[in-house]
């Protein structure tokens, strides 16, 4: 298989309209020497973006491109990959090695349409965050340099890409129920606070304050010279 066809393959759609391309992101603590997983940091899959790939001035560059930057997928994406920049930026200036790892933040792009294809891309040299399309302001596309020998291109004929595709759909249907429901349970709350404050207005008794204190209209303190003379 060549490369381009993989490369033209991300923006492939399924017949519900849904991107085909799977990327997952994993940033994690690896054994310099094995190359073993020694603490797992973050980790996100999902198949909500637009993936595309371009050389660029002598770099691989992967494109990660949202169609909202509120999305909550790519928020997650920024945390991690800034929380690699701030973990090797640390790795570099201590020093640090042996039991505590390096850091590693591998990038795996799978383009469904195409069975068992996979770019596997593994601790970009630069990251950043910019507008898909420079007319817009919104920031909404993820941008990651890799060194071309970073990154590889691999075919796997055992990859069952229909089961990873439907659990992929399946995690995201839960998490968006599960901001729904938390979003929902949020409104509750505030609504249930007005209507409280609402009822512990009406029954409270003049002279009263939100939280019990009885107002004192026209007290004198009694200290010192304020003080009544008896």
């Amino acid at each position: 298989m060549e490369t381009m066809d993989m490369i033209r393959a991300l923006w492939d759609k399924d017949e519900h309209g849904d991107n085909l391309t799977i990327v997952q992101l994993s940033l994690e603590r690896m054994d310099e020497q094995t190359g073993e997983t020694i603490r797992q940091i973050g980790e996100l899959t999902t198949r909500d973006p637009l993936v595309s790939l371009a050389d660029i001035g002598g770099y691989t560059t992967i494109r990660i491109t949202y169609k909202y930057n509120s999305a909550s997928d790519f928020n997650r994406m920024r945390m991690i990959t800034e929380d690699y920049s701030q973990l090797m930026t640390e790795f570099i200036h201590s020093g640090e090695g042996g039991s505590a790892g390096i850091p590693c933040l591998r990038v795996t792009v799978k383009p469904m349409s195409i069975a068992g294809a996979m770019i596997a891309a593994v601790n970009p040299v630069f990251h950043n965050i910019q507008p898909h399309d420079p007319m817009y302001a919104e920031c909404n596309e993820l941008q990651l340099l890799f060194l071309p020998e970073s990154v590889g291109f691999f075919e796997d004929s055992g990859f069952d890409e229909k089961a990873i595709s439907d659990q992929v759909r399946a995690e995201m249907t839960a998490e968006q129920a599960a901001l729904q429901n938390a979003k929902k349970k949020e409104e509750e709350k505030e609504a249930y606070q007005r209507e409280r404050e609402k009822e512990l207005q009406k029954a409270l008794p003049g002279g009263y304050g939100m939280h019990g204190g009885h107002v004192l209209q026209n007290a004198r303190h009694g200290f010192g010279k304020d003080r009544d003379n008896k």
